[in-house]
């Protein structure tokens, strides 16, 4: 069990996410999702694991700065200004942290774009990942079957199906979020 960094959260999980499995946060448009992703993301890089965030929607510029905002303590509006101070504040988190990438995907992408990019940065960054985040679930197409995208339950039965098999065969905490 890895510890998600919220105590009372991990006491509901019987200590935490294991590895090889998929951990899906459900919830309506505007419910967090997201957030709550990203800081158990940023608890895992403080104790010393290395993850990806992978983001279907948002950019990777706005996903970087909700991420900053959380290291550093100040508002997006600050960064945006003191970019400066907000950089140096990042640099002395990540001294005795892990790693975090992100990257954006198109919409529509599916199981082999994420496979792809995680070789990709495992040989840029010479270390596999630890983890990682994928926002989120129903903006991806699965490989295995054909099915219309709005057939949803079937397609995210398939997609959830294809992200819990790359958790498992990679050996990682894996966490998605789907509405």
């Amino acid at each position: 069990q890895v510890s998600t960094g919220w105590p009372q959260l991990d006491r509901l999980l019987y200590g935490g996410f294991s590895r090889g499995e998929l951990n899906i946060f459900a919830g309506g448009s505007g419910s967090g999702k997201s957030l709550v992703m990203m800081n158990i993301a940023l608890n895992w890089v403080q104790q010393n694991l290395h993850g990806v965030y992978i983001t279907l929607e948002l950019s990777e510029e706005l996903t970087g700065l909700r991420t900053a905002a959380m290291l550093t303590n100040m508002s997006t509006k600050d960064i945006r200004k003191d970019k400066e101070t907000a950089s140096l504040k990042i640099k002395m988190v990540g001294k005795k942290a892990g790693s975090y990438q992100v990257k954006a995907l198109p919409a529509q992408s599916n199981i082999n774009d994420i496979r792809s990019y995680l070789k990709e940065n495992e040989i840029q960054t010479n270390r596999r990942v630890d983890f990682i985040m994928v926002d989120y679930l129903d903006l991806l197409m699965p490989v295995s079957a054909k099915v219309s995208p709005n057939d949803l339950f079937v397609k995210d039965k398939y997609v959830s199906e294809e992200l819990r098999n790359l958790a498992e065969e990679l050996n990682v905490l894996f966490v998605t979020a789907s509405q």
